[in-house]
């Protein structure tokens, strides 16, 4: 828009120039009639003067278009008295009122309707009071009523000019904003259409990786075959002969062989347990979920008479509260046996070890906890615990392939629910879990 003002302000100065040269010359052309060329030269280089002097003087205000509407109310003045009152010339001010126009600016009339009735009234008073070459009219004389009539007229003149500038300034401002408008619609459109472009190439981007991740997990699958089979069986080979030798050889061996063959048959086992434990995580991202109402007490009382079973000196455990939750029942026997399993392990060295199973509720939700009075952990490396293969305590100590809570973790995070862990060191740890 303020592009537009100012194109419109620099075509409307070169215009005004050409018109304020005809006005002089128009004045040169007049001054032959009755000898007026002092009053040709003078007044109408004084005239010119006064607009390009402001104009130059003042380069970035709207002042010197002011300054034109009086300039040209001179000129009609000028050729009034050029012309020794001509009737003719007062219809000079009509033409210099639809010159302004092009200024789109309605204000530039008021100056010109004010010395234009300044001059008809101070000079027509001179005149018809008897001055000499007072030239206002060639009529010797005009009554009060004509006067008024005359001045109405012009007046009219001026205010319709004006309106015109104003209608046609409003009615350029709003193509403009229409053509803003447009502008905008098209600049959303093509917008659209690029994002539509991004999406269509983004869609086929998925499809792409979506076939590249199928063919990736036909290949895991593959892998976790081939451990489950290839790796798997020499293990259990191992485990095998090593428990053979302890029984059949053990009385031709030393005792440094025989804790030799003890170690290995354990570490076997150990692999064993950690490639199952790995299969279990690496399944666990292409398993689909079947939800069910699942009886939370009745799974904790298997899981823990299975730890029974192998384990009967184990921790001492309490089951209160657990109710029905919908989740998938074998997945969720996972995350109780791992927590469970993860309580007795760490509570063993306790003088009395106890384990509380129970739930509560949480924001509206029934959240589960595991709490045991066992070796605890350092709150400082809580972030660590849910990690694959992160361990917060020495093998040594505490035998585990570091999968298991990474595992229960996975599968309550694939429930839509949330697990964390409260604890401090020799202190005891409590876990907690919620389903969605």
């Amino acid at each position: 828009m303020d592009e537009f003002l100012h194109d419109n302000k620099v075509q409307s100065d070169k215009l005004m120039n050409y018109f304020l040269l005809a006005f002089f010359v128009g004045g040169l052309i007049l001054a032959p009639f009755y000898d007026t060329w002092t009053v040709a030269i003078g007044v109408g280089s004084l005239s010119l003067l006064a607009y390009y002097s402001t104009k130059l003087a003042l380069p970035n205000s709207t002042l010197y278009q002011y300054v034109v509407s009086a300039v040209l109310a001179v000129f009609m003045a000028q050729y009034i008295y050029e012309m020794h009152g001509l009737f003719e010339m007062h219809f000079v001010a009509f033409i210099a009122s639809a010159m302004l126009i092009t200024y789109q600016n309605w204000k530039l009339q008021i100056p010109l309707t004010l010395l234009v009735v300044v001059h008809h009234a101070s000079f027509a008073y001179l005149q018809y009071a008897g001055y000499s070459k007072i030239y206002f009219t060639q009529v010797d004389y005009m009554s009060l009523q004509t006067f008024i009539i005359h001045v109405i007229l012009a007046a009219t003149i001026f205010f319709i000019c004006g309106l015109w500038a104003y209608q046609i300034k409003k009615a350029s401002m709003r193509q403009i904003e229409l053509s803003f408008e447009v502008s905008k619609l098209e600049e959303e459109k093509i917008q659209k259409e690029m994002l539509k472009a991004m999406n269509e190439a983004l869609e086929q981007r998925v499809l792409e990786r979506t076939a590249e991740l199928e063919t990736t997990n036909k290949e895991l699958e593959s892998f976790n075959y081939s451990i489950s089979h290839d790796l798997r069986a020499p293990l259990r080979i191992i485990q095998g002969y090593g428990k053979m030798l302890m029984k059949t050889a053990a009385h031709k061996l030393d005792e440094s062989e025989l804790e030799n063959i003890k170690d290995m048959v354990g570490n076997a086992r150990r692999m064993g347990t950690l490639v199952d434990d790995l299969l279990d995580f690496s399944r666990l991202g292409r398993t689909q979920l079947t939800k069910t109402q699942v009886n939370m007490g009745e799974v904790v009382k298997d899981v823990v008479r299975e730890i029974k079973t192998s384990d009967p000196n184990s921790a001492e455990i309490t089951i209160t509260g657990l109710d029905k939750a919908s989740c998938d029942p074998v997945l969720i026997k996972q995350v109780w046996a791992n927590l469970i399993s993860n309580a007795v392990k760490y509570s063993r060295k306790a003088e009395k070890p106890t384990i509380e199973i129970g739930s509560t509720g949480l924001n509206g939700q029934q959240m589960f906890f595991i709490k045991d009075n066992g070796a605890g952990f350092d709150m400082a490396y809580a972030d660590k615990l849910f990690s694959v293969f992160q361990r917060l305590h020495k093998v040594t100590e505490y035998e585990g392939t570091g999968v298991g809570l990474a595992l229960a973790h996975r599968i309550v995070t694939k429930h839509g629910g949330k697990i964390w862990a409260e604890a401090k060191t020799n202190e005891g740890a409590t876990f907690y879990f919620t389903l969605s």
